[in-house]
């Protein structure tokens, strides 16, 4: 049988375009413009503490995604900025929109088109924090569209329109999301027992034996903005064709609208925490992609398959991880994540997991009886992140589980995985299983 590889994305060069945040710079950067017509939007204020109060009861049920904003209704398009045209006739049209004490905000266009060499970026009032270009490539059938986060609670938008396509651009915005927690947030109103000081940051060892498979898994692994206010985990996976087709396996009970989604890939700390009270630094922020098409998802190992609508740019340097659909039970597996929308962060049961029915899914259990996770542990926002073999091989994502931190150490609770080799024939059609995705062709390939 023709065996999947853990091969390195190989695109082509024509795709190299493809690439959508943190290239260049607004053209206003460089402009000495007038603000003094800039009329802020200020987003409605909402009801805090009854927000955390839901997330209080809701953040370790494992049946949504890690909720880090509160998503107003909006209605926002050029009529309520300003334009600007330049010397040449090109135009540029700016709007700044606010909501006091946000750590971030990002935003979902109902109506996003950019003609060919329109292009948008996103930018925080200090120029600190940079989402752009988008443009033509990101358009979509559609016409929706999810934006990444830019930190802070002031954020300008800034369209570029040649003249040649006066008119032709059109945008929309619907949602719009108040940050008001990340990680560190999280982690500061929680007691010390319930702190996720026990995480490992994925540049953390883990043992000789699997260190390359986690150098090469890592630059699988992504982090995953579903419904434009919550946040979940996954891995671009490979089929059998070796093709590049930018598939990301994450969890059922992740999904929303993919077409809003926005995926970030990379996101590492530089400075490895390895289960102790230190902070992490922030990592590479700059590889980030937005829309993805359903392919196939069922609630019976709750799993969902998309595919990203841009191409991965190779010089990401990016791997579709490999898989086995075998149901073997591995020796001890890995998982590769980000807890509560943190840097990347990794963890280690050296036990076999076993073959269990929870929730009323299929799965592979991190079991208790071996003491849990012997190093590292799973959060909310872990959920749809992959569980990889001894061989580095996806056989499962995250479901949920018991599993938190004790101070700097596991709490030996259980974690669960819908297990891939259910996932393969899933619900017996094209759109509730695996098989005709990673598998096109039918070659029947176990991995």
């Amino acid at each position: 049988m023709k065996k999947i590889l853990l091969a390195i994305i190989c695109l082509l060069s024509a795709y190299s375009f493809s690439q959508v945040t943190n290239e260049g710079v607004p053209n206003s950067w460089g402009l000495n413009l007038d603000n003094s017509q800039i009329q802020k939007k200020e987003l409605p204020t909402f009801d805090l503490e009854a927000v955390k109060a839901e997330d209080a009861v809701n953040d370790y049920k494992f049946d949504a995604p890690w909720r880090f904003g509160y998503m107003h209704s909006v209605d926002y398009g050029f009529d309520d900025g300003i334009w600007t045209t330049l010397e040449n006739g090109d135009r540029i049209w700016r709007i700044l929109i606010t909501s006091p004490k946000a750590l971030s905000l990002n935003f979902i266009f109902d109506d996003f088109y950019m003609p060919e060499g329109g292009y948008l970026y996103l930018y925080n009032n200090e120029k600190t924090d940079l989402l752009g270009a988008y443009d033509s490539n990101q358009n979509q059938e559609s016409g929706v569209l999810g934006t990444w986060l830019v930190e802070g609670d002031a954020v300008w938008l800034e369209y570029f329109e040649p003249s040649e396509v006066k008119d032709q651009g059109r945008l929309h915005i619907a949602k719009a999301t108040h940050g008001y927690r990340n990680a560190e947030t999280f982690k500061e109103a929680k007691g010390l027992n319930d702190s996720g000081d026990c995480n490992l940051d994925v540049d953390c060892s883990i043992g000789e034996d699997w260190e390359e498979l986690k150098e090469h898994n890592k630059r699988s692994a992504g982090i995953l903005l579903s419904g434009g206010g919550g946040f979940c985990s996954g891995a671009l996976i490979n089929n059998t064709e070796n093709d590049g087709t930018p598939y990301f396996l994450t969890a059922n009970h992740c999904f929303s609208d993919p077409s809003v989604w926005a995926f970030r890939f990379g996101w590492i700390s530089p400075n490895a925490v390895c289960a102790t009270t230190a902070n992490s630094s922030n990592g590479p922020t700059n590889m980030t992609l937005s829309g993805a098409t359903l392919r196939s998802r069922d609630a019976g190992s709750d799993f969902a398959l998309v595919e990203i609508n841009q191409p991965v740019p190779e010089d990401w340097d990016r791997v579709f991880a490999g898989w086995d659909r075998s149901g073997n039970t591995p020796d001890f597996t890995v998982g590769i994540h980000h807890p509560s929308g943190d840097v990347m962060k990794v963890c280690r049961d050296d036990d076999q997991p076993t073959q269990t029915i929870n929730g009323g899914a299929q799965t592979w259990e991190i079991t208790t009886a071996g003491g849990g996770w012997e190093m590292g542990v799973t959060e909310p926002g872990s959920s749809g992140s992959p569980l990889f073999d001894t061989e580095g091989r996806i056989i499962g994502q995250l479901y949920g589980g018991g599993a938190a931190c004790s101070g700097t150490v596991d709490n030996n609770q259980f974690d669960y995985y819908g297990r891939l080799d259910i996932s393969w024939e899933g619900g017996g059609s094209s759109s509730t299983r695996l098989r005709d995705w990673l598998d096109p062709n039918g070659t029947g390939a176990n991995d």
